[in-house]
């Protein structure tokens, strides 16, 4: 439904925060979509984190439900802000209209949240679904919540993940506003005690060398989301430099209206295509580098690399089996490089998850394709129907955003002197104007 927003706009029509509550219907539908693609798509184990407003147990119940149908293996994240969104984003809270930041609402009380999320924890879970920390992004959390966060991570050994860096705008929030902090959302994550292996970012597009050696020397875990980050109109992450420093790089295709797709093939192609770019003429490896980041880097950043992401004595059974017979694959020459570079789900045959086959000849065992879709079209005319009405109400906050969305792109930052060979793919320099 949507093409060409930045991201600030683009959350205007996305975040269910800006829609009446949804059915727990929908809720069920919508992630049974991402669970059936994904498996069809050759993907085991999906990292989600979820959007629900508020302590919703049945739209949580609805969630976990589909999941557990689908037989797919999730890692599921409540995500958690509670800063006004007008304190997030350069220039917001003094340029926009007081119509448009009544729109955007105020700042949330986060113990209601907290303390569900507590509850989720200690409530019996499945084998195949488990639990993480997932703090919207460092601007969109006060340190309480933040604080909270790192603790519950240390106390329970969880995962925690966040967004960080993913456009221009929130790299000159930091230099604006956590001057304390060094002007630098890594630093005010390390303050807080959020920097470690447990930590995975998601894009960190608009990031310094320092950063990156901070995150590398951390341990923290980087997922790389190429096909959003040119769809949001972001750029491209140095992964290079992720890589060189010691971050884990793993490998994402965001959700279903940031990127349209949760095709791992497209993210791997992007991946091993920006790797090669980032580096010299006549280097090799580049395929390889894509596959290891969507399989073992994967794994790594959920801290499931002892069980998944290979295949080695005592690990899961998760397996992906694919047609040599494709004409992706035909002559067979590299196996790594025909599937990054020109592999599609279509040459999928059939999809294991702990030994259980869930994709048998292209298709989900668990349920029929059929009754997918014709759950997706029960719930669709309401969803268009109140989309249209949250447009209407939201047009012209969305063109005030994008007024100073032009005002933060003449905004001069210190990334703006990345080297040109990382330039050339992240668009940094070139979106800002630099040469």
């Amino acid at each position: 439904m949507f093409e060409q927003m930045p991201l600030e706009v683009w959350g205007l029509y996305s975040f269910p925060s800006n829609y009446p509550r949804r059915s727990d219907e929908e809720v069920r539908v919508r992630t049974l979509l991402g669970a059936v693609e994904n498996l069809r798509c050759g993907v085991t184990t999906v990292q989600d984190m979820v959007s629900i407003v508020g302590p919703d147990q049945r739209h949580m119940d609805a969630v976990l439900s589909a999941y557990q149908e689908a037989g797919i293996r999730a890692v599921l994240a409540l995500q958690l802000g509670d800063k006004a969104a007008a304190d997030t984003v350069p220039f917001w809270r003094e340029e926009l209209s007081a119509d448009a930041l009544r729109q955007l609402g105020g700042s949330l009380d986060p113990r209601p949240m907290q303390h569900f999320v507590a509850s989720l924890l200690d409530a019996p879970r499945s084998e195949r679904v488990s639990w993480a920390l997932a703090p919207s992004a460092p601007q969109r959390c006060s340190e309480q919540l933040l604080q909270w966060t790192a603790q519950m991570a240390a106390d329970r050994a969880l995962r925690v993940f966040t967004h960080l860096y993913e456009t221009r705008s929130q790299a000159l929030l930091a230099r604006l506003a956590y001057q304390g902090d060094h002007r630098s959302l890594v630093s005010f994550l390390d303050r807080l005690g959020l920097l470690s292996d447990r930590l995975t970012i998601a894009h960190g597009v608009w990031i310094s060398d320092h950063e990156i050696a901070q995150l590398g020397a951390a341990g923290v875990n980087l997922a790389f989301n190429p096909v959003s980050n040119l769809k949001l109109l972001n750029g491209i992450a140095p992964i290079r430099r992720y890589a060189e420093a010691g971050v884990n790089v793993a490998l994402g295709c965001d959700n279903c209206s940031g990127s349209d797709s949760q095709n791992i093939f497209e993210s791997m192609k992007a991946f091993a295509l920006y790797w090669a770019l980032q580096g010299e003429a006549g280097e090799a490896g580049a395929a390889r580098a894509a596959f290891r980041a969507a399989t073992i880097g994967g794994a790594k950043a959920l801290g499931c690399e002892a069980d998944l992401g290979a295949i080695r004595p005592g690990a899961k059974a998760d397996l992906v089996l694919i047609s040599l017979d494709d004409p992706a694959f035909v002559p067979l020459n590299s196996a790594v490089r025909q599937l990054v570079y020109a592999g599609t789900p279509r040459a999928i045959d059939t999809v294991l998850v702990a030994g259980e086959p869930v994709v048998v000849d292209g298709r989900t065992t668990r349920m029929t394709q059929q009754s997918v879709m014709a759950a997706a079209a029960g719930v669709q005319a309401c969803l268009c129907e109140e989309y249209h009405a949250v447009s209407a109400r939201l047009d012209p906050v969305a063109r005030e955003i994008l007024g100073v969305h032009r005002k933060i792109e003449c905004q001069p930052i210190d990334i703006d002197r990345l080297r040109l060979r990382d330039s050339k793919v992240s668009g940094l320099m070139i979106r800002a104007g630099k040469t």
